[in-house]
C-alpha cells in the first residue's frame, strides 16, 4: 500500500494494511491529526526528506514525529525511547480511505492516568475516520 503527504514529496509504503488504527487524544497525537497504524521497521519504506519534532515539555520524551517540511503532513513516528522495541507508527491518513476499508478503528482517551477506549468502528462504516 502506498500513500503520500499532501504535496507528494514524502511517500510511505507498507507491506500490508495495519491490523487496527488508533485515534488518540493525547497531547502528542491530537495536534498531529494522526490516525496510527503500527508496524515493524522493516515493513515500512519512507521516501523523501522529513523533519522531526520531539516534545520538549516532557522530562523523558520517547517519540520523534516525522513530517513533510514542505506541506507539514505528519507521516510517521519512531520510538527512540525503547530501541529494543521494533515498532513504529504510520499516519494512516496518508493512504486512500478505500485502501483501508474494513480496518478496525479504536478511539482512545489518554488525557488522564489510564488509557480508556471510548469507541470503535471500521473504515467504511460511515462513522469512523
Amino acid at each position: 500500500m502506498m500513500g503520500s503527504c499532501a504535496c507528494g514529496k514524502v511517500s510511505v509504503e507498507i507491506d500490508e494494511a495495519p491490523e487496527y488504527i488508533n485515534v488518540c487524544n493525547c497531547g502528542f497525537c491530537r495536534p498531529a491529526g494522526a490516525a496510527w497504524g503500527y508496524f515493524r521497521h522493516a515493513q515500512v519504506k519512507v521516501t523523501g526528506d522529513t523533519r522531526t519534532f520531539r516534545r520538549s515539555d516532557l522530562p523523558n520524551p520517547r517519540l520523534d514525529l516525522h513530517f513533510c517540511p514542505e506541506c507539514g503532513t505528519v507521516t510517521h513516528y519512531i520510538n527512540f525511547g525503547q530501541p529494543e522495541r521494533d515498532r513504529m507508527a504510520v499516519n494512516t491518513r496518508v493512504f486512500l480511505q478505500d485502501d483501508l476499508d474494513g480496518i478496525e478503528v479504536r478511539y482512545l482517551d489518554i488525557r488522564g492516568d489510564d488509557m480508556i477506549r471510548t469507541g470503535e468502528g471500521t473504515i467504511g462504516d460511515g462513522h469512523s475516520f
